[in-house]
């Protein structure tokens, strides 16, 4: 099957149920920026050095293709589950207890890694911010909209990881 189907030409896409939409509409802005958070996030663990870091991130970007499913669908069960927030939390309280206490602000940019996960936790910000709107207007699951807002916090704590495992930071 080819990647070129010509069924967009006229400004309509599919859903994952099928169900054809507007390429403008919310629910498919917010699927694409999740999309494109996974894009920033290949670009952080391709830069990453840490171990660790690489893998968290490479768990994250195959969850973020659940979560684009769930966005990419009406009315369906969510395949983001309470056991993945529950195991990001876990994540983050691990990370934060092998890093020192912060004290001030954290400019990114000392290191490629740091600065592309950083851009993905913004990224994620602004996802979650669209999401939000779009479970005003219509149907997003619960569990997704925590996901996402762990999420952001989750990408600070592994740019601050990767950034502390650099030698002489």
């Amino acid at each position: 099957m080819s990647v070129t189907t010509k069924t967009g030409d006229q400004g309509q896409t599919s859903l994952y149920t099928g169900e054809r939409i507007a390429k403008d509409d919310l629910r498919v802005e917010v699927y694409g920026m999740v999309d494109s958070l996974g894009s920033t996030l290949g670009m952080a663990r391709a830069f990453a050095t840490s171990k660790r870091v690489k893998e968290d991130i490479l768990a994250v970007q195959k969850q973020l293709g659940m979560l684009m499913a769930d966005f990419a669908s009406r009315n369906k069960p969510p395949r983001i589950t309470d056991e993945m927030v529950d195991r990001i939390e876990a994540e983050i309280a691990d990370i934060e207890e092998s890093l020192p206490a912060l004290k001030e602000f954290i400019i990114p940019g000392d290191e490629k890694a740091g600065a592309m996960l950083d851009l993905a936790r913004t990224s994620a910000r602004t996802a979650e911010r669209h999401a939000w709107t779009l479970a005003r207007r219509g149907s997003v699951a619960e569990v997704d909209l925590r996901y996402l807002n762990r999420l952001s916090d989750y990408l600070f704590v592994l740019m601050r990881l990767e950034d502390a495992e650099k030698p002489g930071l």
